[in-house]
């Protein structure tokens, strides 16, 4: 291999530019791939979510939508929507319940969401398109073009990151983001030169702005640097803070950044306040990790950085870090409870990628002890092995895998780092023998993929292919609700004449199919519903996984589908035409409906709300959130035994048992109560599944 030219030496104007053309092609490769693979798909479903609030944001109306993540990927696609894209007026919004329906009912009934995804699209190609290129460009300047040239060939060959390219979501432009980051920090820890420290921080501070999740990739990137920049002292004390001084430089280049993302605001409102669908401190002391709420607190109470950003912030530690408070995960086909078990996030990872690029990627790692490699090479695996490591030890060490695949995709850039150093290293041998092996494995990874229709969807031969992943995983890497335009397509044909209700369990929002004018029904319309048995007859949509048995839930699909035909399946989800009688699904529609009436209508007849969960609890004594809030409504009655006895149950049903820091809260709940002099003065439990 040989090593890239020094930043002084001139190169041929020809060679650069048959390079630039060479990467920009394969760029252009990865967004003809990723519109062939993703043109039959529909909005995911946060994406409105954040097309609205970015339309918001872009709009000068403050950040105070949608806070989870933070802005750079929402302005942009909120730059690139049309100037007769209606925003709602500004109302005041509690829980994200009624700020999502809000949002849905801007995108679904007063906007033509379909002209909205198309523009959302285009603006995505064209923003990871930029970041692409910026990634090939670095790796060519440290590792040399057929490095650059390799790596771009596995990304734009990877379903998972070509079905993201055109997706308003977090999870690429993260991946994309701490790349750069890895590469521009490999530059300068090889270099220690001033422009390396300015590429270093604007990396960093793209991937900031990117998601919270950052700081974990982030973290051992600068921790490798420390680490790097120590070995100055060994050329003197000036040396050594010259290179400490480019670190500081970095690091406040990348703050600066973020705090530009937000408009150089500390309050998420252009009028100094904070309409957050929670208030700020409420958000943080719900956390249950004392570090993390002392360091938050301490973050806002100092304004270290912008406020909606800190929320967003606490929102990823309570949803990521602590959990949802689920305690039952589906690997491999086998149900585990507790903490996901160790080996579910390389699972993933082994599920989704092609089985050719996963072998690309495991030989490229015998690179990293490679001496031979010119620095910047040699630095960039570091750089990229520490940035990808520590996301995936956050993961694992995280409660949750609920998010699938997407949520490791900064594995996925380092994976196809290290493949495109294989074919580095394959040039450099100049073996036609080692250069035709290389070949064929992204020849063989386009055979197993072109074809995919649905390349968020993509499963390789170890999970069962595609159709039958779903025997195998439960997580948002099976599905997002893409296939809203199919299910709207089939309705239009075969249900809307019919005069029969359509029953949907499945990834679409209900304002989705209120604004296509869907025969929809919730099961439970209203909180005097008597149907206790639960009979239902019409068209119903459950995903294929409902079509395996879980006795956890007392669901057997024998019995629940003996009365219905299957008619269509479309990817993960069937439907069905028939009739059903299930008191436990009946349950969990009032149990929907009970917290619309609290979350969303600002209910507070708790002795209505105590007696309809006591019908939801009866049926279903394991869903969490159902008995949490039973025991809060007898909370507020001052109705002590009743309440102990609500959260008891909960840890008493050895069904689905409650995650651990759930249990621990509930069991500090129990003592509160037995113990205060005045229950109805206590504070009620926060639902672990209001985030």
């Amino acid at each position: 291999m040989d090593p890239p030219p020094d930043p002084d030496d001139r190169t041929s104007s020809r060679g650069r530019w048959l390079g630039a053309a060479l990467l920009l092609a394969l760029v252009l490769l990865a967004v003809l791939r990723s519109s062939a693979g993703t043109r039959l798909d529909s909005f995911t479903i946060d994406e409105p979510w954040h097309i609205v609030a970015g339309t918001s944001y872009a709009r000068g109306k403050g950040f105070h939508l949608n806070p989870e993540h933070p802005p750079l990927v929402k302005l942009w696609v909120g730059a690139a929507m049309p100037a007769d894209f209606r925003l709602r007026p500004s109302k005041a919004l509690a829980e994200k319940a009624q700020e999502r329906e809000w949002v849905e009912q801007t995108m679904f009934l007063d906007n033509d969401a379909r002209a909205a995804q198309t523009r959302a699209r285009v603006a995505l190609w064209t923003f990871h398109g930029l970041l692409l290129l910026a990634l090939g460009a670095l790796l060519w300047r440290a590792c040399g073009l057929p490095w650059a040239a390799g790596t771009l060939a596995f990304l734009a060959l990877e379903p998972t990151v070509a079905a993201h390219l055109p997706v308003v979501m977090t999870d690429l432009p993260l991946a994309l983001a701490l790349g750069i980051a890895a590469v521009a920090a490999a530059m300068l820890a090889s270099s220690w030169r001033w422009r390396w420290a300015i590429a270093c921080g604007a990396g960093m501070g793209l991937a900031l702005a990117a998601k919270h999740s950052a700081l974990a990739g982030l973290a051992g990137l600068a921790l490798l640097l420390v680490l790097a920049a120590q070995a100055g002292w060994k050329q003197g004390a000036r040396e050594a803070l010259r290179r400490h001084a480019m670190l500081l430089a970095a690091a406040g280049l990348a703050v600066a950044l973020l705090w530009s993302a937000y408009g150089l605001r500390f309050h998420a409102g252009a009028n100094g306040g904070d309409a957050f669908n929670r208030p700020m401190a409420e958000k943080i002391d719900e956390l249950t990790l004392p570090h993390w709420r002392a360091a938050l607190h301490f973050a806002d109470d100092h304004a270290l950085l912008p406020r909606a950003y800190l929320w967003g912030l606490a929102d990823t530690v309570r949803t990521g870090v602590e959990g949802r408070g689920i305690g039952m995960h589906f690997v491999w086909g086998k149900v585990h409870y507790g903490h996901p078990p160790w080996f579910s996030w390389p699972s993933i990872l082994a599920a989704k990628l092609p089985l050719a690029l996963l072998v690309l990627a495991l030989a490229g790692l015998p690179l990293a002890f490679h001496h031979d490699l010119p620095a910047p090479a040699r630095w960039s695996l570091a750089m990229v092995a520490v940035a990808s490591g520590f996301h995936m030890l956050a993961l694992v060490g995280s409660d949750g895998i609920w998010g699938g695949v997407r949520h490791a995709m900064p594995a996925l850039v380092g994976a196809a780092v290290f493949a495109g150093g294989v074919l580095a290293w394959a040039w450099r041998r100049r073996s036609p023998a080692l250069l035709a092996g290389v070949a064929l494995l992204y020849i063989a990874a386009a055979a197993m993929t072109l074809r995919e229709p649905r390349l968020w969807e993509y499963h390789n031969a170890l999970a069962g292919g595609t159709g039958n992943a779903y025997r195998q995983f439960m997580n948002e890497g099976l599905d997002l609700g893409q296939r809203f335009h199919e299910l709207r397509a089939f309705h239009d044909r075969h249900i809307k004449g019919s005069g029969l209700p359509l029953y949907v369990d499945y990834w679409v929002g209900e304002q989705q199919m209120r604004g296509a004018r869907m025969s929809f029904r919730r099961r439970v319309e209203s909180l005097a519903d008597t149907n206790v048995r639960g009979h239902y007859e019409g068209w119903f949509v459950y995903p294929m996984s409902d079509t395996l048995r879980w006795p956890q839930w007392d669901w057997d699909p024998k019995v629940v589908f003996k009365d219905m035909r299957m008619v269509a399946r479309r990817g993960n989800f069937g439907i069905w035409r028939g009739s059903m009688e299930r008191p436990q699904t009946r349950a969990s529609s009032l149990h929907f409906k009970v917290m619309d009436y609290i979350y969303k209508e600002n209910g507070s007849d708790w002795a209505l709300v105590a007696s309809r969960l006591e019908e939801v609890v009866a049926q279903l004594p394991q869903k969490v959130d159902a008995g949490v809030e039973l025991g809060n409504a007898y909370l507020r009655l001052g109705r002590r035994d009743e309440a102990i006895a609500a959260y008891q149950r909960l840890l008493d049903q050895d069904k689905v048992p409650v995650e651990e820091k759930i249990a621990a809260q509930l069991r500090e709940q129990v003592e509160r109560v037995r113990t205060a002099p005045d229950v109805a003065a206590l504070e009620p439990m926060r639902n672990p599944w209001l985030e």
